[in-house]
């Protein structure tokens, strides 16, 4: 449990240390009109609910690791809950509870890309900067038929060299990412199930401190 939680970790510090300010570098047109409609589309939800799987695997260490969670998201405020682990934010502190070991982290949302992980709002939208993009075509997974996008980062020295983005083409939502590092891991999200524009109530994005028997403030 513990590999699986590091490498879901380390995927969200994959992910977010490819947003740079460095902006779009529009390589191919095609993809550049399916990740702006995109784009426009997310920025119209002021709520989220998605059922997601994570998938880790590294064929050479014999690994192939799968969970699967749900995600609610509102504006900064998120919660992400996955077996053994639930993480919650309410835009000003990060909680991130591990119940197996019983025990709870507290780190300040102003310095979570310092604590490895980026909020989950923002891989809805990780093209948008410090890309090259490719459209390579259409794939038919799980009986969607999906637009295949290949990401690339501008700069070399990330920890991994491609990422895979599928976006459901009938509904213009993303259904996959797939991360492929330097080390020969791949990380793979399937996001599906979605739910726009609920009422969550802001209660969702608390968290009872009282229920940890560890508490560790790193603020």
């Amino acid at each position: 449990m513990k590999n699986l939680l590091a490498s879901l970790l380390a995927t969200f510090l994959v992910v977010g240390t490819a947003t740079s300010q460095e902006g779009y570098n529009p390589q191919d047109p095609k993809a550049k009109e399916i990740l702006e409609n995109l784009s426009a589309k997310n920025k119209k939800y002021s709520s989220i609910k998605a059922n997601f799987e994570y998938r880790m695997q590294n064929e050479a260490a014999d690994i192939d690791e799968t969970q699967k969670g749900i995600v609610w998201l509102k504006g900064d405020k998120y919660r992400v809950e996955l077996d053994g682990v639930e993480r919650v934010s309410d835009g000003k502190t990060n909680y991130t509870y591990l119940t197996e070991e019983d025990e709870l982290q507290i780190t300040s949302a102003e310095n979570e890309d310092e604590g490895g992980m980026m909020k989950p709002s923002e891989i809805m939208n990780i093209h948008e900067q410090g890309f090259k993009y490719k459209y390579i075509g259409t794939k038919t997974i799980d009986g969607k038929t999906l637009e295949y996008i290949e990401l690339y980062p501008e700069k070399a020295d990330k920890p991994f060299h491609t990422i895979e983005l599928y976006i459901d083409k009938a509904k213009s939502q993303i259904y996959m990412i797939k991360v492929k590092s330097k080390n020969g891991n791949t990380f793979t999200y399937k996001l599906d199930n979605y739910q726009t524009n609920m009422s969550i109530p802001d209660s969702r994005f608390d968290f009872d401190k009282s229920k940890a028997g560890d508490v560790i403030d790193l603020r």
